[in-house]
């Protein structure tokens, strides 16, 4: 069981090694979210996107489809400030820089709003701009923050399996959630991993630094 005692920060300062992989991971999916942005952009729907939207997606009314109602609120506000909250109660790290962490989760789905406005590519019924996903965006960007803080935690290895884990499932799940109720493309989804994977890898790079320059 994981208790407050357990989440204690990690011994060793943060140095060159801990903030290169969150600086790689932040640019390098930036610079594969700008390349898509652009080939939605230009294309609209992109090649694949119809087959794998047929692949996954399900307009019938039965389990899948009422599994995917429930797990789309993994992508919502309800869930996802509640989550942070919990984080901050367990986990001293996260409490240090609190605002650092709330930020990335306000702050990314308002950037994927500025960017689908760039973007302009409708969703497969043509209701509502697509690209990316705010969901999708809202909940890799809370998954992401949880895996760092919790590679940053004195965790038992398979509490930090298991938490990762979780973390995982839940942008995956969202992910699924989005197509199975045709509300996007597979690259709105995938967009929508890349911008939050980006600006929560961003913080994460920063706060490795500053911990590393002993702020």
């Amino acid at each position: 069981m994981i208790t407050q005692r357990a989440w204690r920060q990690g011994g060793a300062p943060a140095g060159r090694s801990r903030v290169a992989p969150w600086r790689l991971v932040c640019l390098i999916s930036l610079g594969v979210l700008i390349a898509l942005a652009l080939a939605a952009s230009a294309t609209g729907a992109l090649p694949g996107d119809p087959f794998l939207l047929r692949l996954f997606g399900a307009k019938d009314t039965g389990f899948s489809t009422d599994l995917a109602r429930w797990v789309n609120r993994g992508g919502r506000a309800e869930v996802l400030v509640p989550g942070m909250a919990l984080l901050f109660w367990l986990s001293p790290l996260a409490r240090r820089r609190w605002w650092l962490w709330c930020g990335v989760l306000i702050g990314a789905p308002l950037l994927q709003n500025i960017l689908k406005l760039f973007v302009g590519r409708s969703r497969p019924d043509g209701s509502a701009l697509g690209f990316p996903s705010g969901h999708v965006t809202a909940a890799t960007a809370f998954a992401v923050v949880v895996i760092y803080v919790v590679s940053r935690e004195r965790l038992g290895r398979g509490q930090r399996l298991a938490l990762t884990a979780l973390a995982v499932c839940l942008m995956l799940a969202v992910g699924w959630a989005r197509m199975i109720r045709y509300a996007h493309w597979p690259s709105d989804v995938l967009g929508g991993f890349l911008l939050g994977t980006c600006c929560a890898a961003a913080a994460a790079w920063w706060e490795c630094s500053r911990s590393g320059a002993g702020a």
